[in-house]
């Protein structure tokens, strides 16, 4: 397992954390892969190099992005269960039913 160490001459964005997936700005402004932070120490990070850091240099545009599977909660299991009745003689037309959720991480 190959591992890089960046250190940086300002603080750390605060969001940061171990998993996050560290990239950076090529030569060609194309977006490079490093790979997962495995440690934050200070201003510096250690990343486990998985992607391509060829094109890495000091003055490189570095940022991090973060898994959407493990920063969310998902839906917490309420469930709403719906039966229609039409009791009247007369002809009735259900034109649509609609429903609503949302994703909350909190």
């Amino acid at each position: 397992m190959a591992t890089i160490t960046l250190n940086f001459s300002f603080d750390l964005n605060t969001s940061l954390q171990y998993g996050d997936v560290v990239y950076y700005l090529g030569n060609s402004q194309d977006i490079k892969e490093i790979g997962p932070c495995l440690s934050i120490t200070g201003n510096s990070i250690i990343c486990d190099v998985t992607g391509d850091d060829s094109e890495l240099t000091d003055t490189s545009f570095i940022f991090f992005g973060k898994d959407n599977e493990i920063n969310t909660s998902g839906i917490l299991g309420y469930y709403a269960e719906v039966e229609f009745v039409n009791e009247s003689d007369q002809y009735a037309e259900l034109f649509a039913v609609n429903s609503e959720i949302f994703v909350s991480s909190n």
